[in-house]
């Protein structure tokens, strides 16, 4: 939020203003047909995860609950597509626009310092900007071996990660291979931008805000597994400006992996490691129903800090 990107609660009715009158009317007849008693207005409609969650649903049970709702599946697809691309364009010229400013720099420098693993559930790549002097896979925590030092890991996926089905078609120069096993790539796009091409729409490799996410590319259990190990071994954790989503079940429970292991230890092939014991927590944000949230995910008592983070970080005081 700091760096001038949406909170998931403003998303749908911010992004609904950027969308042609056609991808209106299309999400506004699926919106409707979901919502009856909306009244049109930009300002009620859902939360984004709760609308692509019944897009979701609907595109499962259509075909057999052979609907006279006015949409078909490819409708449904379509529409989902093309609003996950218009958000995805908007947090380009996000980006573009350099609000991170001094808030940013100063994040990273005590990231480096202390030699910080980051999860972070955002798209945008503010971070891997300003933090990676070069895009690696071991950059992302997926490389072999065990993770060391800073990294960046992003369980959400990336506005610079392609599939390879569309990732194949970037320069060869422009992109890196993150990944390839049993056929399955994902590659990552070498310029802070979005891709510009007049033949072909280049949607990002995103995990969308759904209540039911996808988790089954090997990849992205890479990810999540690498979350888990950072997060069972670590001496200090803190929560920056995150507010653990109740409905987010997949964030609580690596959440409630990490902190449960820093105390039983790790699960290894004979056993367990050595346990770290509990770690020190603390909670950046002003709201106070995000810090009980997340004090009762880590179970035990954690330390509260209600401000923003550069107010914490004392940016321009």
């Amino acid at each position: 939020m700091e760096f001038g990107y949406p909170t998931a609660r403003e998303l749908l009715p911010r992004v609904w203003g950027r969308l042609n009158e056609d991808k209106q009317a299309v999400l506004g007849k699926i919106v409707r047909f979901h919502h009856p008693g909306w009244d049109g207005r930009a300002a009620t409609l859902p939360e984004v995860e709760e609308l692509l969650t019944e897009l979701a649903a609907n595109k499962d049970l259509l075909p057999s609950l052979r609907s006279k709702g006015g949409f078909s599946v490819s409708d449904l697809e379509s529409a989902r597509e093309g609003l996950l691309l218009e958000i995805a364009r908007w947090f380009h010229e996000i980006h573009a626009e350099g609000k991170g400013g001094p808030v940013l720099r100063q994040v990273v420098k005590r990231i480096k310092a202390t030699k910080a693993a980051i999860i972070s559930f955002n798209w945008d790549y503010e971070l891997d900007k300003a933090l990676l002097s070069t895009v690696t896979p071991a950059s992302y925590g997926i490389g072999d071996g065990t993770v060391r030092g800073t990294v960046l890991l992003k369980p959400h996926g990336s506005l610079n990660w392609y599939p390879g089905a569309t990732g194949a078609h970037i320069r060869r120069d422009l992109r890196k291979l993150l990944w390839s096993e049993k056929g399955k790539k994902v590659y990552c796009f070498l310029r802070w931008r979005e891709i510009r091409s007049g033949r072909r729409q280049y949607l990002p490799w995103i995990v969308p805000p759904t209540h039911l996410k996808d988790f089954n590319h090997p990849m992205l259990k890479r990810i999540w597994q690498r979350c888990v190990d950072v997060l069972s071994k670590g001496e200090k954790v803190y929560f920056l400006g995150y507010s653990l989503p109740p409905a987010d079940w997949h964030s609580r429970y690596i959440f409630r992996c990490g902190f449960h292991y820093q105390q039983e230890g790790l699960p290894v092939d004979h056993g367990r490691e050595k346990p770290t014991g509990r770690s020190r927590v603390w909670v950046v944000n002003p709201d106070p129903g995000v810090f009980r949230r997340i004090e009762s995910i880590v179970g035990w008592k954690c330390k509260w800090v209600p401000k923003r983070i550069g107010e914490w970080l004392r940016v321009g005081s």
